[in-house]
Order: C-alpha cells, then structure tokens, then sequence
C-alpha cells in the first residue's frame, strides 16, 4: 500500500513539468504577439482537474517562476496562479468541469476572482502597463479620462472572464481527450475525476 501511494506521488511530480511546458509555450506565444488575452494558465487549470489544486498551484507558481527568465514580469503574479488554481479546484470538487455550460461558469468565476487579485499588482507596481496587449485598452482607458485604478480594473473585468473562460474550455476538452488507462492512474485525484465525468 505505501508503494502504491509512493509511486503515485512519483507519477504526480513526473507530470508537473508537463504543466510547465504548456502554461510557457502558449503563455509565451501569445504574449508575443500583443493579444489581449493571456492564455498562460491552461496547464494549471487542466493539472488541478486531474491532480487537485495543490498540484495545479505548483504548476501554476513554478510556470511563473521559470518564466520569469523570459518575462521578468511573470514573477509579479504567481499569486494569481495560486487563486486561479485554488477557484478552480474548488470549482472542480463540486463538478465545475462536468459540462461546457459548467465549465463556461467555472471560467467567468476564475476571471473575476484573478482580476480581484492581479488588478492591483498591476495599477500599484506597474503603473497600470505591463508588456501584455491588454495594457492598449488599459493605456486607451486612460486617455479617455480614467484614472489608473479605473482604466486597470475596466479592462480586467472585461479581459479576465474571457480569457479564464476559454483557458477552462481548452483544458475541459484535453481532460476529455485523454485515455481513460491514463486517468486511472492519477489515484489521488479519482474523486475529482469521476466527479467531473472523465472516468
């Protein structure tokens, strides 16, 4: 039995760099092309579906961390990937990711609540632009008369449901397409997974 339950938590870590490589290489990709969305949060959201919230954060944390290298400004939200983790999993216990309208839910909620928690990062450190191409309806805000604090949070009300909605959608549909055998061998996640419809 402590074999089994160390050999799962060998499979959980093993997977962890996976989750990396996909929040980086989109999240990357699309922050250099200017979009006004991020998608850099799909691996934490797909690894807290199949692992539970704890794996999904570190995923999330450690996506930030190593991507820090390439944009220095990753670093600054790491908290963001723990909420967005933390949403979803809860999302998650209580079938969240069981159906596209549940998951479009799960993702507006997620919008909102890393809005909550990034809005400030941005209006107070960075003064409201950051290098992401949401920062032109920010900077567009601003000239029409907003201050800061209002051009930071208009534009996170509006960008952040969006992009957390079609962050879940995109992780619901890759849980979807995975082998069942391979599901079967995420032990500590079953109820999580069965919860959701994927086994």
């Amino acid at each position: 039995m402590q074999t089994q339950s160390t050999d799962s938590r060998v499979r959980l870590l093993a997977i962890i760099p996976m989750g990396i490589a996909i929040n980086l290489a989109i999240g990357l990709t699309v922050s250099a092309l200017k979009l006004p969305i991020f998608l850099d949060s799909i691996g934490t959201v797909l690894f807290t579906i199949l692992c539970g919230w704890r794996i999904g954060a570190t995923v999330g944390v450690l996506s930030f961390l190593v991507g820090g290298i390439a944009n220095p400004l990753l670093p600054y939200f790491v908290f963001t990937q723990f909420t967005i983790a933390w949403v979803a999993g809860l999302s998650a216990s209580r079938g969240g990711f069981k159906s596209v309208p549940r998951v479009i839910l799960t993702g507006i909620i997620i919008g909102y609540a890393a809005a909550i928690v990034s809005a400030p990062v941005i209006a107070a450190v960075f003064g409201g632009v950051t290098n992401s191409g949401e920062s032109i309806i920010t900077a567009f805000l601003i000239k029409t008369g907003d201050n800061i604090w209002q051009a930071v949070v208009t534009t996170k009300v509006w960008t952040e449901p969006l992009d957390k909605t079609l962050q879940c959608l995109a992780a619901f549909f890759i849980a979807k397409s995975l082998p069942k055998t391979l599901l079967g061998r995420l032990e500590t996640s079953k109820s999580l997974i069965r919860q959701n419809g994927l086994l």
